[in-house]
C-alpha cells in the first residue's frame, strides 16, 4: 500500500456492496467490516451486542435531529446515563468505533453512514453500490435461497428502512451521487468488474501502487 485509506459502502439492497468488499479484501489484503462491528462496538462499550443488532440501521426518534439537520448524533460522545441504549447513543457509539477503524488502519465499512461519520478525513473513498430491480432481486433469491416474492418485499423493506436511518442520522439524502467518489451500478457489471474499478480509482488517487 502507498498510503493508508478507508473505503465507506453505502448499498442498496441485494446490489452486492458485501461481495465486492470481500473480493477487494482478498486483493488488496485489507479487512473489511460488516455486521462484526456489533461485536466489536459491544466489546468496547460493555453494552450487549444484541441491544445494536436490534436497532441496526434503525432511526431514532428524537424530533430536534429532524428540525435541525446539522444536530445530528455524530456530533456528540457516547453517554453512560441512562440513555445508554438508546438507537441515538447506539450510533454514537458505532460511530466512535467507525472513527478509529479509519485513524487506526486501512480498512473498509459497510453501512454505518460512514461516508458521513467520516467526512471530515482527507483518507476517504465513499462508495455507492445499486442495482437494477432485476439483478437484485436475483442476487438475493441466490445468496439467501429465497422465493422471489420473498426477495422482493426484503429488498423493498431493507432499503426504505435504510433510507430512513441514513436521511435521519446524516440530514442527506440516501443513495445521492452527490455524496459519493463512485457509484457503481451492479446490474451492469460483474462483482469482480465493480472491485477492479474501485480498485483504479485508488490507483488513480495514489493509495495503492
Amino acid at each position: 500500500m502507498s498510503k493508508k485509506f478507508t473505503i465507506t459502502f453505502g448499498r442498496e439492497c441485494g446490489a452486492g456492496a458485501t461481495n465486492i468488499a470481500a473480493y477487494l479484501s482478498e486483493s488488496l489484503k485489507i479487512p473489511y467490516y460488516d455486521k462484526d462491528i456489533f461485536r466489536m462496538v459491544s466489546d468496547k462499550s460493555g453494552v450487549l451486542e444484541e441491544f445494536f443488532r436490534v436497532n441496526n440501521e434503525r432511526p431514532g426518534n428524537n424530533l430536534l435531529y429532524k428540525l435541525i439537520k446539522d444536530l445530528t448524533p455524530r456530533h456528540q460522545k457516547p453517554s453512560l446515563g441512562k440513555d445508554i441504549v438508546s438507537p441515538d447513543n447506539l450510533f454514537r457509539f458505532q460511530s466512535e468505533l467507525v472513527r478509529e477503524l479509519a485513524e487506526n488502519e486501512t480498512c473498509m465499512i459497510i453501512g454505518r453512514c460512514s461516508d458521513y461519520v467520516l467526512r471530515d478525513y482527507d483518507h476517504i473513498v465513499d462508495v455507492f453500490v445499486c442495482g437494477d430491480p432485476e439483478s437484485k432481486i436475483r442476487r438475493m433469491m441466490s445468496t439467501f435461497s429465497l422465493e422471489r416474492n420473498v426477495a422482493i418485499d426484503r429488498i423493498k423493506d431493507t432499503d426504505k428502512q435504510r433510507s430512513k436511518y441514513y436521511n435521519y442520522y446524516t440530514g442527506r439524502d440516501w443513495g445521492a451521487a452527490k455524496n459519493y467518489d463512485l457509484c457503481l451500478n451492479t446490474g451492469n457489471m460483474t462483482i469482480e468488474e465493480a472491485a477492479a474499478q474501485i480498485t483504479f480509482y485508488l490507483k488513480q488517487k495514489g493509495y495503492i501502487d
